[in-house]
C-alpha cells in the first residue's frame, strides 16, 4: 500500500540522520580515550584489540547508512535496523569493558545510545526496544562490577535514571505502534471504500452507454448475448428494485370505464 511505503521512505530518512549525527560523538570520544591507550604502549596486543574496537565502531553506522538506504522492504529494513543496532550496542559495550577497572562511567554516552535506539531508530516492536534493553543490561552490570565512579558519583542513582528512560522509551515504542496499526487500519477502510465507489460508478457507466433493445416485446440483448427483461437487466447491473403500477394514458386506453 502507498501508506507502508510512505512509512519505509520516511524511516529509512530517519535512521539515516541520526546514524550519522552519532558517528560525531563516536569519533570525539576517540581524544578523551587516547591516554588509555598511551597506557597500553607497552602492550602492542592489548593496543591493537582497542584501535580494532574503535575502527569497527565507526564503521558500524557507515555500513549501516548504506544498508539501511539500499533496503527497499519493510521485511530488508526492519532486520537491517536490528543488526545495526544490535552491532552497535555491542561495540560500545565492548568499548567500555576494555577501560581500567575503577574508572568512571558516565552516564552521558549510555544515556545518549538509549534515546537514540528508542525515539529514532522505527521497526517492530520487538526489534526496536531490543538493543536499547540489551545495552542498558549490559551498561548496569559495567557500572556495578567494573566501572566504578572514582568521581564519587551515587550508583543507585545512574541506574534508576537507565531504568526510568529505558520504561519511558518502551511505552513511546509501544504507543508508536498502535498508532501506526489505527493508521493502517483506517486506510484500508478508505481504500476499501474507494475500491466500491469506483465499482458502483464503473456499473452505472455500463447503463450509459449504447444498450440493444427490442423494438416490439422491450427485452434487452446483455453482453452475454441472451435477451433478457429490461427489469431484469436493470436489476442486474444496477442496485435499483421494480414496483409495478400504471400510467394515465394506459388507464384510459385499457380501462376506459374507470
Amino acid at each position: 500500500m502507498l501508506i507502508d511505503i510512505l512509512r519505509l521512505q520516511n524511516d529509512r530518512r530517519l535512521v539515516s540522520v541520526v546514524m550519522g549525527v552519532m558517528l560525531i560523538p563516536i569519533v570525539w570520544f576517540i581524544g578523551p580515550d587516547w591516554p588509555d591507550w598511551i597506557g597500553f604502549a607497552g602492550h602492542p596486543v592489548t593496543m591493537q584489540v582497542r584501535l580494532m574496537t574503535r575502527a569497527v565502531s565507526v564503521a558500524i553506522p557507515i555500513v549501516g547508512l548504506l544498508m539501511i538506504s539500499r533496503a527497499d522492504t519493510h521485511r530488508v529494513y526492519s532486520r537491517t535496523v536490528l543488526g545495526v543496532s544490535l552491532a552497535m550496542a555491542l561495540i560500545l559495550l565492548g568499548i567500555n569493558l576494555q577501560r581500567p577497572f575503577g574508572t568512571a562511567l558516565h552516564m552521558r554516552t549510555p544515556l545518549m545510545f538509549v534515546i537514540a535506539m528508542y525515539g529514532a531508530f522505527p521497526n517492530t516492536f520487538r526489534r526496536q526496544i531490543t538493543a536499547p534493553l540489551l545495552f542498558t543490561a549490559g551498561a548496569i552490570l559495567l557500572r556495578i562490577f567494573w566501572l566504578t565512579d572514582s568521581s564519587g558519583g551515587d550508583r543507585a542513582t545512574d541506574i534508576l535514571i537507565l531504568l526510568v528512560v529505558n520504561l519511558t522509551g518502551v511505552a513511546m515504542v509501544y504507543r508508536r505502534r498502535v498508532l501506526e496499526r489505527e493508521v493502517s487500519a483506517l486506510w484500508e477502510r478508505e481504500s476499501l471504500a474507494r475500491a466500491d465507489a469506483e465499482r458502483a460508478f464503473t456499473e452505472l457507466k455500463t447503463l450509459r452507454g449504447i444498450i440493444n433493445i427490442c423494438a416490439y416485446c422491450q427485452k434487452i440483448h446483455d453482453e452475454a448475448g441472451a435477451w433478457q427483461q429490461i427489469e431484469a437487466y436493470v436489476r442486474e447491473h444496477t442496485e435499483a428494485e421494480f414496483s409495478h403500477g400504471i400510467c394515465p394514458d394506459c388507464l384510459t386506453e385499457h380501462f376506459p370505464g374507470l
